[in-house]
């Protein structure tokens, strides 16, 4: 007899649903702690999402261009110049010419950036480790897979909106 017939588990429409309010929930907590690095930065929320692009792009190994910035955040290329400009005066990030093509920039978190997301989310560090503490790699394996698939799902999503 599957779970879910049983009576005693909860109906797999009623997790999903759960999950989504959960996701929905991360979400606007992500955007309130994001909002409030930004005010104290005085950036703009544009600036803390291409930041928070950038970082990633970096930790994959991967260094955004201005273009794949634009791109991501669908914003058109003068607009991003201009944004990399402020970021860049303000020490938040660094720009490098690109080894496989010199006609392109690579950006990077510049030492001002690094410093001020360390003093601001190092706490944030030592709270989701405590949240994780308790599960074991496997565990951790399956919520990395849930995230990534998840990720995927909103990426695709987002990819088909008219911009």
């Amino acid at each position: 007899m599957e779970a879910d017939d049983r009576g005693d588990d909860p109906p797999r429409e009623a997790l999903i649903a759960s999950i989504v309010g959960e996701l929905q929930g991360l979400s606007l907590a992500s955007d309130r702690i994001g909002a409030a690095f930004a005010a104290r930065q005085d950036l703009h929320q544009t600036d803390f999402r291409a930041l928070t692009a950038i970082t990633r792009a970096e930790r994959e190994g991967d260094p955004l261009t201005g273009r794949r910035l634009a791109d991501e955040l669908r914003l058109s290329q003068a607009a991003v110049s201009y944004l990399v400009d402020r970021l860049a005066a303000s020490g938040h990030v660094w720009r490098e010419p690109d080894p496989r093509d010199g006609r392109r920039t690579l950006l990077h978190i510049g030492g001002r950036g690094r410093q001020v997301a360390a003093a601001f989310f190092g706490p944030l560090s030592v709270t989701h480790e405590a949240a994780l503490a308790p599960y074991s790699a496997a565990e951790l394996e399956l919520c990395l897979r849930f995230l990534a698939d998840v990720n995927g799902a909103l990426s695709s999503f987002g990819d088909e909106l008219p911009h």
